[in-house]
């Protein structure tokens, strides 16, 4: 059974939003592909696995900026089943790309 689709904003609700932040709204399991994914490429030495792709170490601190956001508005990567909840929403989406796939 997978996760119910929910929205994930990437601010905390928390945290006062200025003119210069930006807010995006992912359905949950996007979200959690999403962050899954810069964890792997940037936890990789510092970032190295991404570098070679970047022309900025601007861009390097802006997809640590992203990952954080990330990690604060998921609870699932603390869980112990993470593996088992990434699975399921990495299927997901892209179920909703391909809805004949499932």
């Amino acid at each position: 059974m997978s996760a119910p689709l929910m929205s994930a904003p990437l601010t905390p609700s928390a945290a006062p939003v200025s003119r210069d932040d930006v807010s995006l709204n992912l359905d949950h399991a996007s979200a959690l592909v999403v962050f899954d994914l810069l964890a792997r490429l940037m936890d990789r030495h510092d970032a190295e696995g991404v570098r070679d792709l970047l022309d900025h170490p601007g861009e390097v601190a802006a997809l640590w900026s992203l990952m954080g956001a990330f990690e604060q508005a998921l609870d699932e990567p603390k869980d112990a089943d993470y593996r088992k909840l990434i699975a399921s929403a990495r299927e997901d989406v892209v179920a909703r790309l391909e809805p004949d796939r499932r």
